[in-house]
């Protein structure tokens, strides 16, 4: 269970990068994708917050849907090694690194790796939906 406080609430991480009381939700439900996790860590539990707090692992050969969006969005590594396209260019994410993604860039995230690749996403609660981008 969350641990709720005077000022709010704390997530306790358990193994496996699962969190107490932030289930995994879906991602998506349609097939532009394979293997990705998703948790809701934060923005969708009343708080007043303009921003939702998401934890998203891909498994190894996994990858997100190449999509673009109006919204920007953040992305800082937290497991593993990950590659994230920007518009055309592929980038290697480690552990603490940080990738901005700009309004309409097409974007996507994969693992190439053996291991999973987690990442936290820091988005705005209002937000447009995702259009996706073929190849």
């Amino acid at each position: 269970m969350a641990k709720e406080t005077s000022n709010g609430y704390v997530l306790r991480r358990g193994a496996g990068f699962r969190w107490d009381d932030a289930p995994d939700e879906p991602y998506k439900s349609d097939a532009s994708f394979r293997g990705v996790r998703r948790v809701n860590l934060a923005g969708k539990r009343g708080e007043s917050t303009r921003f939702h707090l998401r934890y998203f692992e891909v498994e190894p050969g996994g990858y997100t849907t190449r999509e673009r969006h109006r919204h920007e969005h953040v992305v800082m590594c937290q497991r593993g090694e990950g590659e994230i396209r920007i518009g055309d260019e592929w980038h290697i994410l480690q552990f603490g690194d940080v990738a901005y993604v700009p309004p309409d860039f097409v974007h996507q995230l994969r693992n190439r790796t053996s291991e999973p690749f987690g990442f936290l996403c820091l988005v705005d609660a209002e937000r447009d939906r995702p259009v996706p981008v073929e190849e």
